[in-house]
Parts: C-alpha cells; structure tokens; sequence
C-alpha cells in the first residue's frame, strides 16, 4: 500500500545545517521534568478526596492484583467501562497499599510524558508544515513553550492531583500517543510499524475514558489539514489505518454494554432536558475559556452550577461559540492550521458539553485537560506569527535580541504559571482546606458545605460542622444523605432529641432511606440514652476502673463521638496495659482514622493476650492485607483458621493473599473451600476460576466460570 501526503519531508542533515534551532535538545525533556515537579512538589502528601475513597479506600477489587477481570467490579460509576483506571490502581495498591505518595508519583509522571508527547506533536507538526519554512529555525521554542505552559497551566491541577482523575491524564497519553505515531508513521518511508502503533494506543484509550472515542476523528482532521491533498485521498491513502481506528470503537462499544447506559448519559435521572443542558453548557464553555485565558477562582465542585441561564445572559454566549465553531469549520475546510486546534478544542468537548445532560457535575474543571492545549497551541503561535511579521517589517529587534526577549517571555510566564499552580496545589492540603475553598468560591453548593462538614467531623470538629450541614439543608432540604449525615452529627455531640427529629423528617422526605431507619430505630429504643446515663453514672463513681472506661468508651463508639472514644480506651490502657478488649476496640477506631501503624500495634497486643479470639486475628490480618505485607496477613489469617477452621473470611482474605504471593495451589484450596462454605456466591467461584487458568487447568477453571455465570443469571429467592 502507498501512503502518500500533501507535502514533501524536507531532508534533515540539510534542515539540521539550515536551522539548527529545529534539532532535539537533550536538555529540554529535563527541563520539563524539573519544571512538572517544582510545580507539584507539594502534591504528594495531598489526602483521598471525595470520589477518591469510592475508587480507592472502599473498593475491594484493587486489593488484589489479581484477578485482572474485577478491575470495574463496583457499584461507583467512575470505574464503570474504563478498565485502565482500575488497572493502574491495582498496581498503585500493590506497590504501596494505601500510602497516597505512589498514587500521586503516578499522576505526576504521565502528567509530564503527556507534557513531552505534546511536545514532539507540536514540533514535527511545526516544522513540517510548509507555511512556516520561513521561519523554522524557531519552531523548536515554540513547541518546548507551548508543551511547558500546558504542562504549568493551573487549570491542569484537578486532573493530576485529584488522584480518581487519572482518567483525564490517562486518557491524554493515548490520544497523544495515537497521534504521535500517526505523525511518525506520515514522515516515515515505513509507516506500517508506527500506524500499527497508532492503532494499538487508540484502542488502549478507549479504557481509560469515553471521550476518547472523538480520537479516529481527530486523526482524520489532522490528516486532511495537515496532509493528503483531499479527503478522499486520505482515506484512499490510510485506508488500513482508518479501518483499525474505526475498530476500536468496538472495544468501547463493549466496554459500555457492561455498564448502566441510561445511568452514565443520564437520561434516566436529569431533571435537565437535552436542549436546556445544551444551553447551560455554553455557559459552563465560555467560563473555561476564561479560566484558560486568567487562570483564577479555580474549583474542585460545580455541583451548583444554575440548571437555567437567561436569555440576556445566554445570548452573547452562544454568539461567541457558534463563531468559534464556524470558525474551525471554515478553517478546516481552508486546511489552515488552526482549524485543527479548532477541532480538538470542540469534539474533546463534545461528549460532556453538548446534548447528553450529565447531572451531578454540570462543569468539571478536569474537561479542560486536553482541550486547554489546543487554546495554548493557537494563543501561542498566533503570537509568535504576528511578532515575527512585526519584527520582519521593522527589522528589530536584532535576532539575538530577539531570542532573549522570546525566552524571557517563556521563564516569565512559566513561572507565573508554575507558582499559581503550586498555590493552587496547597489547598488540595487537606479534605477541610480544599472543600472550604469550594465554599468560599461557591456560596450555593449544598454538596460542598457537606462535605466540608464531613471533613471537620473527621479531623474532630463535629461542633464546627454543624452550622455547615444547617446551610447544606437551606440549599437542598430534600437530600436525604444530607439530612441524616446531619442527625449523626447532632447525636454525636450528645443532642438527641434533635437527631431523632432530623431522622424521623429524613424519612418523611425519603421513606426508603435505610441508614436513617436503622440509626432512628437504635436511638428510640433508648439505647444511648439510657446505657450513657448508666455508664456516665458508673464511671463518676469509678475513675479508676478500666471496665467503666471501656463501657463508657463503647457506648460513644457507637454515637459516632470516636475521638472521645478514643481517649478512653486510652485510659483504660494506662490503668490496665494487659485489657485485650481496650486494645481490640482501640485498633478498630484507629484503622478507621487510617492510622494502621498504631492500629496494628494494639491489634498485635490484643492477639497476645487472647489468641484464641478470631475476631481479632482476622482483623489483625485484614490491616496487612491493606498493606500488602502478604506473609504477615497469611499469618494472622492462619491463627483464625487455628482456632476456627470454618472462618469464612479468613479463608477468603488468606486466598487472596496466598495468590498475591504466588502461591496458586495453596490459594486455590482456600478458594474451594470458600465456595464449599458459601456455594450460592458468584464471585467466590469466579475468583476460583481465576485462580485455577493462572495454574493452566483451564477445564476446572471452565467450570467456575459457567457456575458463575449461572449463579449470577438465577432469580433472587423470594
């Protein structure tokens, strides 16, 4: 097959001589390097947030590198149809259970390999487009610049620091990947080993996020701006490629039937209409033009986004953008460079910006990842083309001069950039600092005052989240996640007739909400009431005893006022180091805090004092699983079966341990005999199945799988 494109590759030993400005510089990958990290130096101690503990802290399936097969087996849609983000999560686990610094270090690096793949995009589109020969020997500077200032821009800062929003960065590395390679595979006599490429890393893409099905699109229009002299030529020069490009829409397409499709375009529970999202996206559009162009005001939340815009204000708006579009359209048409940018910028958009109304986030700061790069790409050329034509007219200032004003621009930019994205980073410090920000910047957002309630009642404050979930409740009274979270606090700080009332209206308001039935039908029963009474009476009477501490401390436990839990059962140590229900009860509150190094010496010392507890081994062994300390885990694990052979979960969490470790035939005799325990339950046979093909015995394995699959089919018992 010929491939043939519009224009001649210039021959390079003669280019090199011409315009030495154009060769690859050793020093520019390292300095982007240097750059990304000085920027997101302060990331790395930055918490789980948000959608952050769905994907990561409660979502078993990452525990385990294996199976592969589970990496979207959850109930949380982020995870649904995209594979790659719970792949890389498995991995993050593996390597460094839940410590936040591998996951970061993660985001970090693709971050910067999508910075140098820019780079190489924007230079080999540069200097090969014929329009710019005039001043090639430049061209070099302009992709490292437009490559660094995405790279700084603060407006990135969602995607690589919120960890969950590895899917924007993830999903960048393959579409520029992909058209990288499609570059290469143009200027190379042998196309066929790069286009292959393309094809592979588009398909890849397709796992990692559903925008990325514009990426055969985009790769069209590249080709048709930039190379065959029409568009029938294009498809009648790559038609393999094209063909290979196309199939990976199957992959998506079968990635998507095992989701909810109603639920992820939502159709199925929008107020909005169609054509009224369509409208208030012009809005949520233009407010990330303005936000590219002066980079302040950034938020993690735009749950409150207003659902209507008047029609004053929609106007000028939609006037701009339909200009924009038509814009791009004719410039496409004309093959002018710009329409390309034109057309990342709209169908990188499109999905999340068009008519399917996404309901919970209106605007995501996060959409902007890819598309950004298009408005730094024309803002930047555009400039160095008019100052080159200024600058030629006038014959000043002198070339010398002019390269140092031109790298004076760029450091002056990049670290305005660099520093506003390190400030930016800062308030991702704490879940308290970055959802007071959300507050601050977004006065109506019902989610972020609960959220920064949720905060405050982890770090200890419940008093100070009160007022916060008063103002969510003002915002949107018929929540009832909201309301109940809010009947918690009150009971936590001792007001209990005010949280049996906020219970009892959350049921009103939603008569199905079973936390607040379970939490209303405890208290009513005078549960707390009346053991608190007891145990405050009790332990007035005897300070010094270790029992009452421990009633005492229980009964808080379970109020939700764990910090003055905790205190307790820290007394009750002081007055008796060797009290195993204090050191058990007090490991559980501190895994809960995620503070596993002091969890797990309590939970050691309560396995001392009484081993014959099951109980406490297989919550000793839960915590090293968590960890990844296999042989510790499969330790503790084993004590629980000792002392009961039956232990359900000890068997389950010793088997995926056991297959972490790499040891198949012992994994897989806890696996049967987890399913001999449990035979009603798909995902023990299915785990079995995994386990049983990695061992090659494909027939047993077969077999797992088919009553898995039957098991999973059968109608739920009445």
């Amino acid at each position: 097959m010929r491939f043939a494109f519009r224009f001649q590759m210039p021959d390079l030993a003669e280019a090199r001589r011409k315009a030495p400005m154009t060769r690859f510089r050793w020093w520019m990958p390292v300095v982007l390097a240097t750059l990304c990290a000085a920027a997101y130096a302060n990331t790395f101690r930055v918490p789980f947030i948000f959608d952050d503990f769905f994907t990561i802290v409660n979502n078993p399936s990452i525990r385990r590198l294996w199976p592969l097969s589970d990496v979207t087996a959850t109930t949380f849609p982020a995870l649904w149809g995209r594979p790659l983000l719970g792949l890389t999560l498995k991995i993050n686990y593996a390597l460094g259970g839940y410590s936040v610094v591998g996951y970061h270090l993660f985001n970090l690096v693709v971050h910067l390999l999508n910075a140098m793949l820019a780079f190489g995009v924007l230079r080999r589109t540069l200097v090969n487009f014929p329009k710019l020969n005039a001043a090639r020997q430049e061209t070099t500077w302009l992709a490292f610049a437009v490559a660094a200032l995405w790279m700084l821009h603060p407006l990135a800062t969602e995607s690589v620091t919120y960890v969950t929003q590895r899917t924007e960065l993830l999903m960048g590395l393959f579409l520029l990947s992909t058209l990288y390679c499609f570059i290469r595979g143009i200027e190379s006599p042998h196309p066929t080993i790069w286009f292959g490429l393309a094809v592979i890393a588009c398909t890849l893409g397709m796992g990692a996020k559903e925008v990325m099905v514009v990426t055969p699109l985009l790769i069209l229009v590249y080709d048709y701006v930039f190379g065959a002299s029409s568009l029938r030529a294009t498809f009648r020069s790559h038609a393999a490629l094209y063909t290979g490009l196309a199939a990976s829409w199957i992959a998506l397409a079968a990635l998507q039937l095992t989701t909810n499709l109603q639920w992820k375009s939502g159709l199925d529970v929008s107020p909005t209409g169609c054509w009224d999202y369509l409208a208030m996206q012009c809005g949520v559009l233009t407010h990330y033009l303005r936000l590219a162009a002066w980079p302040s005001g950034l938020v993690l939340d735009y749950s409150d986004w207003p659902r209507t815009i008047p029609f004053s204000s929609l106007l000028p708006r939609a006037l701009l953008l339909l200009f924009l579009l038509v814009a791009s359209l004719w410039a496409i048409r004309q093959r002018r460079w710009w329409g390309f940018w034109g057309a990342w910028f709209f169908l990188l958009l499109a999905p999340s910006s068009s008519l399917l109304p996404l309901p919970t986030e209106p605007a995501a700061e996060r959409r902007m990842y890819l598309p950004l790069l298009a408005i730094m790409a024309v803002t930047l050329e555009a400039a160095w083309r008019v100052s080159c034509g200024i600058w030629m007219r006038f014959n000043w200032p002198p070339t010398n001069a002019r390269a140092r004003l031109q790298t004076a621009i760029a450091v002056a930019l990049a670290l305005a950039l660099g520093v506003t994205t390190f400030r930016r980073n800062a308030q991702y410090r704490t879940a308290q600092s970055i959802w007071a920000d959300v507050v601050a910047q977004r006065p109506h957002s019902a989610r972020g005052e609960t959220n920064l309630a949720l905060a405050l009642i982890d770090e200890g404050k419940t008093a100070e989240a009160i007022p916060h979930f008063l103002v969510a409740l003002r915002l949107d009274p018929n929540e009832p996640i909201i309301r109940n979270d809010y009947a918690t606090a009150l009971l936590a700080i001792g007001q209990i007739d005010e949280a049996i009332a906020q219970f009892q209206e959350t049921l009103r308001r939603a008569p199905d909400y079973a936390p607040a039935r379970k939490s209303l039908g405890l208290i009513t029963q005078h549960q707390f009431r009346t053991e608190l009474e007891h145990s405050q009476t009790a332990l007035a009477a005897h300070p010094d005893d270790p029992a009452a501490h421990v009633s005492f401390a229980q009964l808080l436990a379970d109020m939700g006022r764990r910090d003055e839990a905790i205190t307790h059962y820290q007394q009750a140590l002081r007055l008796d180091p060797n009290n195993a229900s204090a050191h058990y009860n007090l490991a559980n509150l501190l895994a809960e805090y995620g503070r596993d190094d002091q969890a797990l010496s309590h939970y050691s010392a309560a396995a001392r004092l009484t081993p014959n507890d099951t109980r406490i081994q297989i919550n000793l062994g839960n915590l090293f699983l968590k960890q990844a300390r296999w042989d510790k885990a499969i330790a503790a694990y084993t004590e629980a079966l000792r002392v009961d052979p039956t232990a359900f979960e000890a068997h389950n969490n010793i088997a995926i341990a056991l297959a972490n470790r790499g040891d198949l035939a012992q994994a897989t005799a806890h696996f049967r005999e987890v399913a001999r325990l449990k035979p009603d339950d798909p995902d023990i046979h299915r785990e079995l199945a995994e386990v049983l093909d990695r061992q090659g015995l494909h027939n047993e394995a077969q077999h797992e799988s088919s009553e898995a699959q039957r098991l999973t089919l059968a109608p739920s018992p009445n």
